[in-house]
């Protein structure tokens, strides 16, 4: 499970993922602003973020906002010295309040909350995609498509573009195939984004949630029409 800690003091963001590192499972970063949080959860996608609520740029609360808003099923665990925020960090529908001083047992069982609440949903558990310059994990729910290029394979998100040397048919295995299908040589959708079908000349075109066009071949199509119809998404 991916946690980012989010303090502007850098002994109490140190300490806490020094605590939340003793959990199995976990995998942590640290951010020391709104700003760089952000910027890390653009990247990195973590599925629990700790925040601190007294921060320069963008108290807790704004960043806490933001965050729901860009990443659905995000858990959200306030750890700061203000108990007066605690309603309204509620009302953001946090996993829990945590006071400073750090109680470390109280820590560890909120984490393993959230590990074993990660584990029970299989559909959302992240997978790896090798870049380049480094792995990051994506979940395959945010997945749109993968095009397969000359120059370069990319994954696109709902939040950012990857390129990616993996092949998309190595790809396409270790995908659910309720959830994603084939409707090109050179793609790989993923059938929770898909808006509608629409002819193009001889083929047709796959409109996806975010507009973009993707070719869908003849020989695909009615198969594709099919599996929509099985998960109840009318075009």
């Amino acid at each position: 499970m991916r946690i980012l800690i989010v303090d502007d003091e850098p002994t109490a963001g140190f300490l806490l993922e020094s605590i939340i590192k003793e959990v199995p499972g976990v995998i942590t970063d640290v951010a020391a602003s709104g700003k760089e949080a952000l910027a890390k959860a653009a990247v990195n996608e973590p599925q629990a973020v700790f925040l601190d609520i007294d921060m320069p740029d963008m108290n807790g609360i704004q960043l806490a906002h933001t965050l729901a808003e860009k990443y659905e099923h995000l858990a959200l665990v306030f750890a700061t010295a203000y108990p007066d925020y605690a309603l309204e960090a509620f009302e953001l529908y946090s996993v829990d309040y945590i006071l400073k001083p750090f109680n470390k047992e109280r820590i560890k069982k909120t984490v393993k909350k959230l590990v074993n609440a990660s584990n029970l949903s299989r559909s959302e558990a992240s997978i790896p995609i090798k870049t380049p310059k480094q792995t990051f994990f994506v979940k395959p729910g945010n997945i749109l498509y993968f095009e397969a290029r000359s120059s370069g394979n990319i994954i696109k998100t709902l939040n950012r573009t990857y390129t990616t040397r993996e092949d998309i048919h190595a790809f396409e295995i270790r995908l659910q195939p309720d959830n994603f299908f084939r409707c090109h040589r050179s793609y790989l959708i993923n059938l929770k984004h898909v808006k509608e079908i629409v002819p193009s000349g001889r083929t047709f075109q796959i409109i996806l949630i975010t507009d973009e066009k993707i070719p869908l071949s003849r020989k695909q199509e009615k198969l594709l029409r099919t599996k929509l119809q099985q998960r109840q998404k009318p075009l």
